[in-house]
């Protein structure tokens, strides 16, 4: 074996000496006649490995919509979610809607955008509530506007096509995460019930805000 790869080795010097055959070219040479593998097999081995993982990662990230999992203090959100919620709550308002549509609307946001007005999201969705502009819930613009995106989830004054949650049939009676989900029509129709207790705190603590017609 050793005499084998003595020639090998041999016989590659020559043909480098020679500018017969590039580097590149000789490596994968040395590989085929002394049994070896390239490096270079592994590494793209190892990187399929990693892509797959990463792909996993993805869709554990996808089952988890909402980012502020394990808050329950209204005072641990950040100034841009609280302003958040309050216009959400200020739309409910002005639209006359109960506490229980506000709560609704505000474990909805929780859960598709912890409360962010997102400029991107899955496919082309985006603000608050994560809207399609291409399943009719307004433009880009439009729904990266918490204003405007709460009056769509609502169902009151947008333009937009889809019924809101005013539009759902006997809404007021039905688990405020059923209600969500007849909105949303997502994938994780169980996603939003976590968030009702959070909700309903801070829909009791920002009542104060002005109604926003």
């Amino acid at each position: 074996m050793k005499r084998v790869r003595t020639l090998a080795v041999t016989a590659l010097s020559a043909a480098v000496l020679a500018g017969g055959i590039s580097l590149s070219t000789a490596t994968s040479a040395s590989a085929a006649m002394t049994g070896g593998v390239e490096q270079t097999n592994d590494e793209s081995s190892d990187s399929g490995q990693d892509k797959s993982d990463k792909s996993d990662e993805s869709d554990d990230e996808k089952s988890e919509a909402g980012s502020t999992e394990g808050v329950d203090d209204p005072g641990e959100l950040s100034d841009e979610q609280v302003d958040n919620a309050r216009t959400i709550i200020g739309v409910g308002k002005g639209a006359d809607l109960s506490k229980q549509a506000q709560k609704i609307a505000v474990m909805t946001a929780m859960q598709e955008s912890s409360l962010k007005d997102l400029d991107g999201g899955d496919k082309d969705s985006a603000g608050t509530f994560q809207q399609r502009p291409s399943m009719n819930w307004g433009s880009k613009e439009e729904v990266t506007d918490t204003e405007y995106a709460s009056k769509a989830f609502y169902g009151v004054d947008s333009g937009s096509s889809n019924p809101g949650l005013t539009q759902i049939d006997n809404w007021e009676n039905i688990k405020p995460g059923d209600a969500a989900q007849d909105v949303q029509r997502s994938a994780y129709p169980d996603a939003y019930e976590k968030w009702e207790p959070l909700a309903e705190k801070l829909v009791d603590e920002n009542q104060d805000v002005d109604d926003i017609d």
